[in-house]
């Protein structure tokens, strides 16, 4: 009975280390993040070729915080980030991803910067229609297409009004270049990127229109699947000591998102 009892301990103890050694093996490996660029000043390519911005900034920091080697895994579209993120190929995704009702039912989303908002960007070449004061008006405005980067909270805000026309391109640099050589009336893109590129396309004029209720932006956060509760869990505990140390704000300063 005795050596029973000590082979079950043996057993036990056995069973342990070994998941304490899986899980430690885990914790090792490199956490993957999706992203793309081309969506500065959150991530695009230095003139040498290498990944910057302030969510490559964040992202190192967060993976410090976590003991993590850090790998960017650059997948192209959004589309393509949420792909990704489903089969695996992606432990999170970290590119400026609004927070939505929608996405919070789908993915685990963890804030970590980005204010709570109720209107959106809407982009015009040159000039702004007469008249306009909500979206809705849009749909009285000959041609209304509107171009808006695929699976974005963009996508989600137009699709509420099915009397505008959507035009889907995979990055926010076709959604410019059609909206300068006429394919569509106007575009909505991230808050965060109208400065740059009005900075580059002075020809754009912005107007911001009152977003519905179900479309509300929460903010942008860190898209992670919602099978892989562990992780999410200590995300969360990293990014609320970065927010706390005032980590995140300096980056948003060092990357002119403070105003």
């Amino acid at each position: 009975m005795f050596n029973k009892l000590l082979v079950w301990i043996a057993l036990f103890i056995g069973a342990f280390t070994g998941s304490m050694q899986a899980s430690d093996q885990k914790n090792k490996e490199p956490l993957i993040v999706g992203m793309t660029t081309g969506y500065a000043p959150y991530i695009s390519l230095s003139p040498s070729g290498e990944y910057e911005g302030f969510d490559i900034d964040f992202a190192r920091l967060l993976s410090k915080r976590l003991n993590r080697e850090i790998t960017f895994q650059d997948f192209g579209s959004m589309p393509s980030l949420m792909l990704a993120l489903k089969q695996g190929k992606a432990d999170m995704l970290i590119w400026a991803i609004s927070i939505t009702k929608e996405r919070m039912e789908k993915l685990e989303m963890v804030y970590y910067q980005g204010k709570t908002v109720d209107t959106a960007p809407f982009v015009f070449w040159k000039s702004i229609p007469k008249g306009i004061s909500s979206i809705a008006d849009l749909e009285n405005v000959p041609n209304n297409i509107i171009c808006v980067e695929s699976g974005s909270s963009q996508e989600d805000i137009i699709k509420v009004f099915p009397k505008l026309s959507v035009k889907n391109v995979d990055k926010v640099a076709d959604v410019i270049m059609d909206l300068k050589y006429g394919k569509c009336l106007s575009t909505t893109i991230d808050p965060g990127l109208i400065a740059g590129y009005v900075k580059k396309y002075p020809e754009l004029k912005v107007v911001y229109l009152p977003i519905p209720e179900s479309a509300k932006l929460f903010g942008n956060g860190i898209a992670i699947n919602k099978k892989n509760q562990e992780l999410a869990s200590r995300v969360r505990e990293a990014v609320a000591f970065l927010i706390q140390e005032g980590q995140i704000a300096e980056l948003e300063k060092k990357w002119n998102l403070d105003s």
